[in-house]
């Protein structure tokens, strides 16, 4: 009974290591540009703390590709007081004050990415600014 059991386990774990996911085509008609902010629909079968629903996010790749990953930091509706690594935007999607998370940068899927209902927001450089100085705070100093 326990070979069984362990076939079965096997089989399962070979299983999914096996199956691709699947290519997506992108929603949007144009490579995202650093600055913009979109809608992201982060994967349902996340593990807290990962972001898992769709939220705004904040391009911070440069030269991405419309078939490609960028890397994005992702937002919340929820007032971010008492987290030093949270910014509120100024900018807004789709009317919504946001908050910026900076010490969570992730990579998603370009096909991921749907724009505001008013077309494409992007922020301007002097909001943008102190987000990527919080985000390279929060990162780790590389000494030579």
């Amino acid at each position: 009974m326990k070979i069984v059991l362990e076939k079965t386990f096997t089989t399962v774990v070979t299983a999914s290591v096996e199956e691709k996911p699947p290519r997506v085509p992108p929603r949007i008609k144009a490579a995202p540009a650093i600055r913009q902010l979109y809608w992201c629909d982060f994967p349902q079968d996340s593990h807290l703390p990962e972001f898992w629903k769709t939220r705004p996010v904040l391009i911070i790749s440069f030269k991405n590709i419309l078939s490609g990953a960028v890397t994005v930091l992702p937002c919340s509706s929820q007032a971010q007081t008492g987290n030093p690594w949270a910014l509120e935007l100024a900018t807004t999607i789709d009317g919504e004050r946001s908050w910026v998370i900076c010490d969570k940068p992730t990579t998603v899927a370009v096909s991921r990415l749907t724009p505001d209902k008013k077309g494409i927001r992007r922020l301007p450089v002097s909001e943008f600014d102190p987000i990527l100085a919080l985000l390279f705070k929060w990162l780790p100093k590389l000494t030579v």
